[in-house]
């Protein structure tokens, strides 16, 4: 399966190639290093309230975060903003270096005992409430010490709150895909505890 892309090829919208979202995600991942983006700075974006951007925010966003991700056709700015903001913050509370695109993110919360109901009222969560339970997901993985694919959350937060449709798969797409990968690495593991 190929990787979701900003605009279509074919469209000719976009300055130069655009920039796949998983590529964009690994650059903000790798940006979250306390070497590269501070301790000060990476509490901030740990601290940050919803709808509150500090300084530290503007100034990672607009470092890390290609442009054609912070300008998207098909999003109201201050949504697209909004849900970066949801992004970022999660990703910040499982720094340092999160993104892991080998490991799918429903799969890593399965694995790591993440509760069933916990997980479904994160696939129902829209606006301020997915940005805290993408959040306290992040949060588990990181207690746990694992890291997990962030490409599947950033859609999913960026399509809910930022109403992002151009590049990134509907919402339901995204949520059947998180589920999937949960659900299947549970039933993995009790036919191993089983001894199946």
């Amino acid at each position: 399966m190929s990787e979701t892309r900003l605009f279509d090829r074919d469209t000719g919208r976009g300055a130069g190639a655009p920039v796949p979202l998983g590529r964009a995600i690994g650059r903000v991942s790798a940006a979250l290093r306390p070497e590269r983006i501070g301790a000060g700075a990476l509490a901030e974006l740990r601290r940050m309230n919803w709808r509150e951007f500090p300084p530290g925010f503007w100034r990672f966003y607009l470092e890390n975060v290609p442009r054609e991700w912070r300008e998207p056709a098909g999003g109201p700015a201050d949504r697209i903003d909004l849900a970066w903001a949801g992004v970022l913050r999660a990703m910040a509370e499982a720094a340092p270096d999160p993104h892991n695109a080998g490991a799918p993110f429903g799969a890593a919360l399965a694995k790591t005992g993440y509760a069933e109901m916990r997980f479904v009222r994160y696939l129902r969560a829209d606006g301020e409430e997915l940005a805290r339970e993408t959040r306290t997901a992040a949060a588990w993985l990181a207690r746990n010490g694992r890291r997990a694919g962030w490409r599947e959350p950033a859609e999913l937060v960026l399509g809910r709150i930022g109403r992002i449709r151009a590049g990134v798969r509907h919402p339901d797409g995204v949520t059947h895909r998180l589920a999937s990968d949960y659900f299947r690495a549970r039933a993995a593991a009790s036919r191993l505890a089983k001894g199946e």
